[in-house]
């Protein structure tokens, strides 16, 4: 009896303790999958839209097998395994692939190598679906670039050091179709500021009958050369990097057209001006071209459109902005079967979707409303309708709608709160949904265009988030002092008690449209905050004036001034947390990547009274040493405007700074070099301030790979446990 008694003893004490959540560790979040979901990578439509394929990796090889998901039986089948793809006695290691029209050829593509944010160079083939043949292109050279199919088919196209090449499939007859590439002559590619600033990597496209080419021609001879340093061995390395800091001469940019059939180049006229951005270009028909031209101060944009048939290059449209116009990926979509086309706009003061002829008339705003269109996602011919990404249910989710091509018939397509995007199948019939949130890593959804689910591709209960106890930040808003309201999301330490007093760890970005107070799952930073949170801190984020969501004259306080926002607000955010008695305002940190290193400067220099301790990423410190596009966009061009420049570098305020302070970079970091954090060094090193430095060598600006996340997070959770 005593046994017994002991032993239902035990069971009640230990059974409290069993039914605990468990506590996250860094291993748990970068050196484990338990937290990663599933997903369907290298989705692609058949041409037809009875299906898409995808890739999974084989678990014998490691090598991408392609699946292919039929929509009518809602099953996936193996389609293609990578012990198939065998050319000259080894396996291919597939990176992507893509489809012919005709879906009877698949262009496979090799290993990758990164080249910067976007572009990739690999080797190329073309398999032959029914005959299961495989042929190389251009004798498996692994630096080709942009590969792309023609049409019908029968060609295949790239870049190859720095020129553009086609290939007949049936012969492998190659043929050069430009001769002058070098390194400072860029073909059918983007030069390092346009491919990271106006995020476009692809330098050519194919008419739509495929019997043209057009492309960019960069010619970066007058770009000073800026120079990232591999210390790895015993001589140590330099490679420069064509980078055109603010003021500096960009590269000449021109758009040719190639005629196949003449074997011509015809160059488009854009104007005696060659200070220019030329960002976007669109085939029309096979004998128009539009293009994007925007000036060098980027606040006047103009809509070009070259004649083949009469030569002529005509402005049908042009917009002007008091501080600086945005491109977007689909900024214009012609309609095929009318003379129309589709035209993005922040005009109203938010952006919408417009309808224009080629005269340039308005014909309708399709969208309209105090409420931002995130993008332009397409427009099916068949459904007169256009689909894109919108926030008119709410600033923090993103959700897919779609509306006639007159603006009626407006719907949400999306369901759930949270981030949702959407891959259209080419009739517009299906599309699937991917899905997360705050709590939800991913789901991802067959649904018909209506929205209707079909399937589920992709549930991902992930038995962690139950194990573990995720907690859900919570949004909320506070009214600042002159009454804008102003919002945020927040994080509470777990068995939270509001008679105790916590820290707070503030993560933010704070630059010119961007917004982090989102629905959004955010990986490993986000499962890192909870680990803060469960060690006793309270995790912030504001998205303060200047950010994206709330219309352009919102996103416009930032111009010219990108820290007077990010500190007043920030300010107005921790007399907020104020009004909270469990807030320990001695004891408030702050950390932030990239623009959110410059946060941390500025708080801990211009707000240094309201912040104790912080840590700062890869930091723009000075806007003087970083590129053309970005810095001239929001402050005009440094001879004109060196105050607007000055006032913003956290150089400015560098003596003010108190409190503990911990700066990092990544020494191979082609975006913001590493230079900026040496010169803040330097001038806290005369100012005797005391700091903490990290530098990892042969980083680039994300800071990834190997172990390295898991020493950067576990450095920062040394740093705030020991100084908060």
């Amino acid at each position: 009896m005593k046994t017994k008694l002991t032993l239902f003893l035990i069971i009640i004490i230990l059974a409290p303790s069993s039914a605990q959540k468990k506590m996250l560790t860094l291993d748990d979040i970068f050196l484990s999958d338990k937290f990663s979901p599933e997903r369907v990578e290298n989705i692609r439509w058949k041409p037809d839209g009875s299906a898409f394929a995808f890739t999974k990796a084989n678990p014998e090889n490691s090598l991408n097998d392609i699946y292919l998901y039929d929509i009518a039986s809602r099953e996936e089948k193996l389609f293609l395994s990578a012990d198939r793809l065998v050319y000259d006695g080894s396996l291919i290691s597939m990176s992507s692939y893509e489809w012919t029209d005709d879906a009877a050829h698949l262009l496979i593509r090799g290993p990758e190598k990164a080249i910067w944010r976007h572009s990739r160079i690999s080797s190329a083939y073309v398999y032959n679906i029914e005959s299961d043949q495989i042929i190389a292109l251009a004798d498996e050279h692994t630096g080709l670039k942009c590969v792309k199919f023609s049409p019908d088919g029968n060609h295949a196209g790239f870049v190859r050091e720095h020129n553009l090449y086609i290939v007949e499939l049936s012969t492998g007859k190659e043929t050069q179709l430009t001769f002058d590439g070098s390194e400072n002559i860029l073909n059918g590619e983007f030069d390092w500021v346009y491919e990271e600033e106006f995020s476009i990597a692809d330098g050519w496209q194919w008419s739509p009958d495929g019997e043209k080419i057009a492309f960019w021609r960069f010619d970066q001879t007058r770009v000073k050369q800026f120079y990232l340093i591999n210390e790895m061995s015993a001589y140590n390395k330099v490679m420069p990097l064509k980078y055109p800091k603010a003021g500096e001469q960009n590269a000449v940019v021109k758009i040719g057209v190639i005629d196949l059939n003449a074997k011509q180049t015809n160059w488009i006229d854009t104007g005696e001006n060659d200070d220019i951005y030329l960002p976007r270009m669109y085939w029309v028909n096979p004998t128009k071209l539009a293009i994007i031209k925007l000036n060098r101060l980027q606040n006047e944009i103009k809509l070009l459109m070259t004649d083949f048939e009469s030569g002529s290059v005509q402005t049908i449209l042009t917009e002007n902005d008091s501080c600086w116009i945005d491109i977007t990926d689909n900024h214009f979509i012609p309609l095929q079967n009318e003379n129309k086309f589709l035209w993005v706009s922040e005009i109203s003061g938010y952006r919408h979707i417009y309808l224009y002829d080629y005269s340039g008339n308005l014909i309708k705003q399709v969208t309209s409303g105090d409420w931002e269109v995130t993008s332009l996602q397409g427009y099916s011919e068949e459904n007169k309708a256009v689909y894109f990404y919108g926030k008119k249910d709410g600033l923090i989710d993103q959700h897919i709608y779609n509306a006639n091509i007159d603006g009626s018939g407006f719907f949400r397509i999306s369901e759930q709160s949270g981030w949702h995007e959407a891959n259209f199948s080419p009739d517009y019939k299906y599309f699937i949904d991917t899905y997360n949130s705050v709590d939800v890593p991913l789901k991802i959804y067959l649904r018909k265009i209506s929205g209707e689910p079909v399937s589920i591709i992709r549930e991902n209960n992930l038995a962690a988030l139950k194990e573990y106890g995720i907690i859900t930040p919570q949004f909320e808003n506070f009214t600042a002092s002159d009454g804008t309201i102003l919002n945020y999301m927040i994080t509470f330490p777990k068995d939270f008690d509001h008679n105790k007093n916590y820290p707070v760890l503030v993560y933010g970005y704070g630059g010119p449209g961007s917004q982090n107070v989102i629905n959004r799952w955010r990986g490993k930073r986000q499962l890192w905050h909870q680990m803060m949170a469960e060690k006793g801190f309270i995790i912030f984020t504001l998205d303060n004036r200047g950010t994206g969501g709330r219309g352009k004259s919102f996103k416009n306080l930032s111009y010219k001034d990108l820290g007077k926002w990010v500190v007043n607000d920030h300010i107005e955010a921790v007399k907020h947390l104020s009004t909270f008695p469990y807030v320990d305002l001695k004891k408030i940190g702050v950390w932030g990547w990239s623009g959110g290193g410059t946060l941390t400067l500025h708080l801990l220099t211009r707000a240094a009274d309201y912040f104790k301790s912080g840590v700062s990423i890869a930091a723009n410190t000075d806007f003087l040493l970083y590129d053309t596009i970005w810095s001239e966009r929001y402050f005009g061009l440094p001879q004109d405007n060196t105050k607007t420049y000055l006032n913003s570098s956290v150089k400015t305020y560098i003596h003010l700074l108190k409190g503990n302070l911990l700066l990092v970079h990544g020494t191979k970091d082609d975006n913001v070099h590493y230079q900026h954090t040496m010169q803040i060094a330097k001038m806290l090193q005369d100012e005797g301030k005391q700091f903490e430095l990290m530098l990892y060598p042969s980083k680039n600006h994300s800071i990834r790979g190997d172990t390295t996340q898991k020493h950067l997070y576990e450095m920062m959770t040394n740093f705030f446990l020991r100084t908060l």
